[in-house]
């Protein structure tokens, strides 16, 4: 259950969304909490990367959207019972003996946690990932040979990114990717906010037979920094009953399975 600081600081970024800057004073009355409370918040999301502190206050750090930015530590509040849905529904999709490619991201980790404890003991699974959370729920079940991929580490993500990584994907094939998104629009596709990250996705898009993307539905008409692929270049999407229906049926004209959770 998320505490009170936790959704306070969730709060902030979606405000920073809002008006691209935040006054320590006004937080603090809008919180009904002290000013040093409200800059150890700042200054814990000025760490994980998403935000900058000014004098007073905080901007929105360079090339980053908070909204579409959120680092675990924050992110895993929101929208929780959404993403645990989307999570089931993507996990029963997954069949004794495949390779499965695993994403970063809240989303992509609650289809990890999701997986039926046959498949954790005895399903005979080859999980590959750069996402620490994922190796840390999937690493110690007997049914599951876990890959993990080495390269650069970003903290603020909990993943590895870079060339290396890159290249040990090429190396590989996997029947499923579960991909989690930032954005996802019409017009650009699957975006995110982190260029290193997306790098990485479209080398796992390459490595798999079938690309499955996770996202509930505030993702949907939002646009990240750079994009990951096409509507067109994935196969399935796995969202939430608030996913609105004329994106819904686009997807579904082009091709695209759409699963409601």
């Amino acid at each position: 259950m998320a505490t009170r600081t936790q959704e306070r600081r969730l709060a902030i970024l979606e405000e920073l969304a809002r008006s691209q800057a935040v006054q320590v004073a006004e937080l603090s009355q809008q919180f009904g909490v002290s000013e040093v409370s409200i800059r150890r918040d700042l200054a814990h999301l000025e760490q994980e990367g998403v935000l900058r502190r000014i004098h007073g206050g905080a901007v929105v750090a360079p090339h980053v959207s908070p909204v579409l930015a959120i680092p675990a530590s924050v992110g895993q509040v929101a929208r929780s019972a959404e993403k645990a849905r989307i999570g089931r529904q993507a996990a029963a999709l997954v069949q004794r003996g495949e390779r499965l490619i695993f994403d970063s991201g809240t989303t992509v980790l609650q289809v990890a946690a999701h997986l039926s404890d046959d498949l954790r003991q005895s399903g005979n699974l080859t999980v590959i990932t750069g996402s620490l959370p994922v190796v840390r729920e999937l690493g110690h079940c007997r049914g599951i040979h876990l890959v993990l991929l080495g390269g650069v580490y970003l903290p603020q993500y909990d993943v590895v990114v870079g060339p290396h990584t890159i290249e040990q994907i090429g190396t590989l094939h996997a029947d499923k990717l579960f991909l989690g998104a930032d954005g996802l629009t019409c017009v650009k596709g699957v975006t995110t906010a982190n260029v290193l990250e997306a790098e990485v996705n479209r080398a796992t898009i390459s490595a798999a037979t079938e690309v499955i993307v996770v996202a509930d539905s505030s993702k949907i008409g939002l646009i990240g920094l750079t994009s990951i692929a096409p509507l067109t270049g994935i196969h399935v999407l796995i969202s939430d009953t608030d996913a609105p229906a004329d994106f819904v049926a686009e997807l579904r004209r082009q091709g695209v399975k759409v699963i409601l959770a």
